[in-house]
């Protein structure tokens, strides 16, 4: 929560939302099936900075896909901070499209810091005090005014711009406005779940209310005049009306957040390995079983020649070298498993089963230099733990653990600092969806005693993955536990477990209807 007493609510509130504290650790539900969490990590200005990621995810062993977890993994890298352009600044499409994704940045910290009070609001009536309702109006207005004069100075261009800056100047107010609508959208819908009881007069129907949809509705006549997709209540009732608006938004949403994303390049080491041992086990068998054959035939052309007395012995000898030559065939699969097991395990050991590099995109950078080097660990097993009903009388329960290491190095790079970005953020998304199918319904029905009459009730079936993260970086450790709710139609909430002892300056978001 934003320090109130350094500042007051006012500037407390802008320099959140202007991002001049940045977290290191951010979480939250991409979707119903994606659990999202993002890390950054400073951009060095000398020397390379080391740092480690490791995850842990706790899930039902019953329920557990038997698969490789990498394929359950999607990892992204980009850059963090992008700074407003300087009014000198000869504009280029470049920088006007970092410096839209630096306003829609700070739209995303404004929503998650006005939802955040509001929940606040919710839970603890007492929280906010008197000075509730006109410090959420703070959080709002701070957001319109700081997005109003950014969006101002990036749509406004000269009289003799160039005809792309021009299109790509509309490009960003219309990708403004769909950001806007969304932060408003939030907005309206938390604070239709305030009590009365919080704050002093704020309810559903006060002035907080009024200004939010005031804002809505400014926006959608802004949206009327320029000539976009409209979303009133004239083409509410057009499912294909509407889904041309999300398709074209998700459109915009791609185009200038490209701007910020890393060239990652990674490759399985173990698959390597793993390849190169496949043929030199393949190899050792076939050629061991080659030899003996040589042997064999050998050993029989002399025992034609010889035809001494013995030779039923050296016939008998013949055969067990010829069925020991069969097995030796035979058995090369699993010798060539054995040797690549092994290798592979010593791999993991010392080295890593996947190493990435992420390199600055030649639109950025025209030399395109590596700037993140990592070797990253990936794998799933069962651990027995003790039953948490009664631990004691020695009950164990076992659970699928997934866990991922991630070690890597950033390079300095004085160009980009030059431009503003001040971290490089790793984003990863697990999949659940192997999970789901393996639950049980979404509900059961129980009894219930209700004015002295029986009746049945649908309780939902909850299921809950306790998950940590880990970043350890420039000598600072963030560590934050949390509980992933689910269920057999999808990921639900996000629970935050307190952590003690461990820097927890981190930031959950939840989508809005979930």
């Amino acid at each position: 929560m934003v320090d109130r007493a350094t500042g007051g609510p006012s500037e407390a509130a802008l320099s959140e939302i202007q991002g001049e504290a940045e977290l290191a650790l951010r979480f939250k539900i991409h979707d119903v099936s994606r659990f999202e969490w993002s890390v950054a990590v400073p951009l060095p200005q000398a020397r390379p900075r080391a740092y480690e990621i490791q995850v842990e995810l706790e899930v039902p062993t019953g329920a557990a896909a038997r698969q490789n977890p990498w394929d359950q993994l999607q990892t992204f890298t980009r850059l963090d901070g992008p700074r407003p352009l300087a009014m000198s600044d000869e504009p280029t499409i470049e920088r006007i499209r970092r410096d839209a994704v630096g306003l829609a940045q700070m739209l995303s910290r404004a929503r998650d810091g006005f939802v955040r009070h509001c929940r606040s609001a919710r839970t603890t009536p007492d929280i906010l005090g008197d000075p509730g309702p006109s410090y959420l109006t703070i959080w709002l207005d701070a957001a319109l005014r700081a997005v109003q004069e950014g969006r101002d100075r990036l749509t406004k261009g000269e009289a003799n711009e160039a005809a792309l800056i021009a299109r790509e100047r509309v490009l960003v107010d219309e990708f403004m406005s769909v950001r806007l609508l969304d932060m408003l959208c939030d907005a309206r819908r938390e604070v239709h779940e305030i009590p009365e009881s919080a704050g002093s007069g704020l309810d559903a129907s006060g002035s907080l209310l009024a200004q939010v949809d005031a804002a809505l509705k400014a926006e959608f006549a802004h949206r009327a005049a320029a000539g976009y997709l409209r979303t009133d209540i004239s083409v509410a009732s057009a499912p294909e009306h509407l889904e041309r608006y999300v398709a074209r938004a998700a459109q915009l949403k791609k185009h200038f957040e490209e701007v910020l994303f890393l060239e990652r390049e990674s490759y399985q080491l173990d698959l390597r390995v793993s390849q190169g041992i496949a043929v030199l086990a393949t190899l050792a068998g076939g050629s061991a079983a080659f030899v003996l054959q040589l042997l064999f035939i050998e050993r029989r052309f002399a025992f034609h020649q010889l035809e001494e007395p013995g030779a039923s012995l050296l016939s008998g000898g013949l055969a067990l070298l010829a069925v020991a030559a069969g097995v030796i065939y035979a058995m090369r699969e699993r010798i060539k498993e054995f040797g690549r097991t092994w290798v592979v395990r010593k791999v993991y050991r010392f080295h890593a089963q996947r190493v990435s590099r992420a390199r600055v995109p030649a639109h950025r950078l025209a030399t395109r230099d590596v700037i993140v080097r990592a070797r990253e660990w990936c794998d799933q097993g069962v651990r027995t733990q003790p039953d948490a009903l009664n631990p004691e009388a020695g009950a164990s329960l076992q659970t699928t653990l997934v866990r991922y290491r991630h070690r890597g190095r950033i390079l300095p790079q004085p160009a980009l600092a030059t431009s503003g970005v001040s971290s490089v953020r790793h984003i990863f998304r697990y999949e659940f969806t192997p999970l789901f199918s393996r639950l049980t319904d979404e509900t059961k029905e129980i009894p219930v005693l209700k004015e002295g009459e029986i009746s049945f009730a649908q309780a939902p079936r909850r299921y809950r993955v306790p998950v940590r993260i880990r970043l350890s970086s420039g000598g600072e450790m963030h560590d934050q536990r949390m509980e992933l709710v689910l269920d057999k139609g999808g990921l639900r909430r996000i629970e935050p477990v307190e952590t003690e002892g461990a820097n927890q300056e981190t930031q959950f978001t939840v989508p809005a209807g979930r």
